[in-house]
């Protein structure tokens, strides 16, 4: 009987907080009115507008082409061939527009347009051509008059006395005709030239977003050129696919709207994050865990592949102490992360033994239990039949304890108790059974000390033996409290959750 509790005492001590360790659709409702529309416009929700009439020498995008409905399918809309419809020339012409749909297909409309005349442009009149002489006349000459021939006088005087020769008269040149300049032709009005398009934004080149990246921006797809310019996604970058894609963002200011379509590659350059399953792990000797067990990986690619950097398949624990080794975490791509794993192997004959717990069982009720067990360690209750944890509880430094339980005992049902200090030592097993008095077994020569309870000293009723509260301890060289650091309440959980996943769980 003393070697079966002592090897359950063992069983438990190292057990509880290792026991921490633990791994809408929406409906989419669409209207009637939507299923009717649908049928009208086909499985994409597109059709090619009709009477489309664009004024002469505007920009044009492939959207004053087609109408769109929905954008269920992420519709990406282009010119066939990159073929822009040409509005500079008045009259009727036709393009043809493309949509690619996200679920890779595609569809041609062929739509008719009508370029009407810019009223703002007036149009060049014709040059005003000098009057030509009509066909077989001469140009009319001037014609100079012949000048008077001046009167000579007589020869032969009439009169005795001569008379005074009259001075010529001198001929009177008419003014010239002057020759009439042909009308020059008058400068046809030139049209104002078109305003200059300012460009909102331009495309970024050697774009590369990483696998699965949900928090993407516009501006890593394009570069703003102007200020206060907004910028959105037309449609949504995927993400989920390794390679190359394309994205349109739409950049906007005022009134003016442009579409910028972007190349970019999808990549996956994030190694895995790799965490240990404890900050110190404890195992017994020769027992066998695998790096899956040990660490927790996980990438954005959604999936990793866990394992030993030397190769091998299980944890080395043929030794016992404190020991390491390098756990590697992979991703589908290649990309790798690596931890260095501390753990410890637990050492059986190394362990301490304090004689079991004592229990007051006048005091101790379904949900109470008073008695004594060594100063400043911790008492746990733990039930027979399914290894449920009621109670935790520090015991004083007179080694008395009030474990107060997470439920109430139920007549005849058994808890252990035990009790361990804050370097590893453990006591044996006390078997409590609710109604009933029996004195627990004292399993080691001991020093007897009284012992109080947290608020008086334990009283002996009728001075019964039977009802002290004993507290004994087995090595008298054993560490003081005092001596242990402050990790020495993580050593006991350490030790109790080892104990509890390897005896409780029974591993296979």
């Amino acid at each position: 009987m003393y070697m079966k509790e002592k090897t359950i005492s063992i069983m438990l001590v190292c057990g509880l907080t290792f026991s921490t360790v633990s791994p809408v659709f929406a409906e989419e409702m669409t209207s009637q009115q939507d299923t009717q529309q649908q049928l009208v416009l086909g499985n994409h929700g597109i059709e090619a507008k009709q009477n489309v009439q664009i004024t002469q020498g505007r920009h044009v995008t492939p959207t004053d082409f087609v109408q769109i409905y929905s954008q269920k399918y992420k519709p990406q809309l282009t010119f066939k061939d990159g073929v822009v419809a040409s509005t500079e020339t008045v009259g009727t012409f036709e393009t043809t527009i493309v949509a690619e749909y996200n679920d890779g297909t595609t569809e041609e409309f062929t739509v008719s347009y009508t370029i009407l005349a810019d009223p703002s442009i007036t149009p060049d009149p014709d040059p005003v051509t000098p009057t030509d002489p009509e066909e077989g006349q001469e140009p009319v000459t001037p014609v100079d008059p012949e000048p008077e021939t001046p009167v000579t006088p007589d020869p032969e005087p009439t009169n005795p006395e001569p008379e005074t020769p009259v001075t010529p008269e001198q001929p009177v040149d008419p003014d010239p005709v002057t020759p009439v300049d042909p009308v020059k032709p008058v400068d046809p009005v030139k049209p104002d030239p078109k305003p200059e398009v300012t460009v909102l934004a331009t495309a970024k080149t050697n774009v590369t977003v990483e696998l699965n990246d949900s928090a993407l921006l516009p501006s890593q797809f394009v570069s703003r050129n102007a200020h206060n310019v907004k910028l959105s996604f037309n449609t949504q970058p995927i993400t989920n696919t390794l390679g190359t894609h394309s994205v349109q963002i739409l950049a906007s200011k005022g009134s003016t709207t442009q579409t910028i379509t972007v190349n970019y590659t999808v990549v996956d350059t994030t190694k895995p994050f790799i965490q240990p399953q404890e900050d110190i792990f404890y195992v017994w000797p020769n027992d066998e865990w695998t790096a899956e067990e040990l660490v927790t990986g996980t990438d954005n690619s959604g999936f990793v592949k866990v394992y030993f950097q030397n190769g091998q398949t299980l944890l080395d624990t043929t030794t016992p102490g404190a020991h390491s080794t390098v756990i590697v975490a992979e991703d589908a791509n290649g990309n790798i992360s690596t931890i260095d794993f501390q753990y410890q192997v637990i050492s059986v004959a190394g362990m301490m033994l304090y004689s079991s717990p004592t229990v007051n069982f006048d005091k101790s009720t379904d949900t109470d239990i008073y008695g004594g067990t060594e100063p400043d360690t911790t008492l746990f209750v733990i039930t027979e039949d399914s290894e449920e944890l009621l109670a935790e509880t520090r015991v004083d430094y007179s080694g008395a304890y009030h474990a107060v339980l997470s439920r109430p005992l139920q007549p005849g049902e058994t808890a252990y108790l035990i009790a361990v200090d804050d370097n590893g030592g453990v006591s044996d097993v006390t078997h409590y059974t609710y109604g009933s008095k029996q004195v627990p077994e004292v399993k080691a020569e001991s020093i007897v000390k009284s012992a109080t309870d947290s608020q008086t000293t334990a009283a002996t009723p009728d001075n019964d033996p039977s009802n002290e509260v004993v507290a004994t301890k087995v090595d008298k060289d054993l560490p003081k409290t005092g001596d242990s650091s402050s990790k020495g309440l993580t050593v006991i959980g350490l030790l109790l959750s080892a104990t509890a996943l390897l005896y409780l769980r029974k591993r296979s």
